[in-house]
């Protein structure tokens, strides 16, 4: 069937350039996303492409008396949103794991406590700079989501980084 495709895109292509007649485009786009599916740059949405079964996501957390994380709104307090902190984590992983000749997810529990640690410093700053306090205890955590076929979705939440007061 993608022989028959490739075939098909090819022909209209021709008749495309041949002609020169836009009428033969679009047959030449259908055909083409036929052929190559759901990969970008010819999807939109490239990650509906795939979905891996577990993802993660992190979150700035303060510890109560009792010692349960209560998450905290980091971007009200540092103008910097959930998710450009896991992309930052990811992106100071990266750099850490390129200089170890290691990929991110190789690191170990004190490499990510130290990344997760100058995050949490970083963080700090920003507060300040926004004229905001963040608490003495702070948490940086990331919780795992994953799929299972048989119990369904499960959270796992992991400290990677916890600072006392500075």
């Amino acid at each position: 069937m993608q022989a028959l495709f490739a075939i098909i895109t090819i022909l209209c292509l021709g008749a495309w350039i041949y002609f020169r007649h836009s009428f033969f485009a679009a047959p030449f786009v259908v055909f083409l996303s036929l052929w190559v599916q759901d990969f970008y740059p010819l999807c939109h949405f490239p990650m509906y492409s795939d979905p891996n079964e577990s993802e993660n996501y992190f979150y700035l957390a303060t510890v109560d008396d009792a010692g349960r994380a209560q998450p905290l709104p980091v971007r009200k307090l540092t103008s910097i949103t959930a998710p450009k902190v896991k992309k930052m984590f990811k992106a100071w992983a990266d750099d850490v794991a390129k200089t170890q000749g290691k990929h991110r997810d190789e690191l170990s529990d004190a490499d990510r406590a130290k990344i997760g640690n100058d995050l949490l410093n970083f963080l700090r700053d920003q507060a300040t700079k926004h004229a905001n306090t963040l608490p003495d205890k702070l948490q940086l955590v990331e919780v795992w989501i994953v799929y299972d076929d048989d119990t369904g979705f499960s959270e796992t939440p992991k400290v990677v980084a916890s600072q006392p007061a500075s």
